[in-house]
């Protein structure tokens, strides 16, 4: 009996392991204001993740977009492009597909295809060797 309740709490254990929640923040101004990639992975066995795009003004608003399926191994990119929008937005690019980001209103919503200026690079939200998940900035050209 002891061997069977043994053997089912490494299954359970083993289950669980391979689970994922963990998340990055770009800050704009401080970690109250800024943009946050969050990801969700509940079955060890899937390569893919749910990704959650934050935008973050605190404590005037919070808002996120849940994209579903996207390869764990994926970045996302994040850029500021010309301000040629009704308000300021930076623009993220998961898996091929494009997202405004608007923390001014906290509004998140797809492009139906890729804006014509992506604009300038600022880095990536993307797992690093170790494991962690974290915003890499673009080094400054020197």
């Amino acid at each position: 009996m002891r061997t069977i309740r043994i053997g089912l709490a490494a299954v359970l254990v083993g289950s669980l392991t391979g689970c994922l929640f963990d998340g990055a923040l770009y800050e704009i101004d401080g970690r109250n204001h800024g943009i946050g990639v969050s990801r969700e992975q509940n079955w060890f066995w899937k390569s893919t993740v749910n990704l959650y795009l934050i935008a973050n003004r605190s404590p005037e608003c919070v808002e996120s977009l849940r994209i579903e399926a996207v390869p764990r191994a994926a970045s996302v990119e994040l850029y500021l492009p010309p301000q040629e929008y009704a308000e300021p937005i930076y623009i993220a690019e998961v898996n091929r597909g494009y997202y405004a980001v608007s923390t001014a209103s906290c509004r998140l919503q797809p492009f139906a295809s890729r804006p014509d200026s992506l604009g300038k690079h600022l880095g990536s939200f993307k797992e690093l060797p170790d494991g962690r998940f974290d915003f890499v900035a673009d080094k400054p050209a020197a």
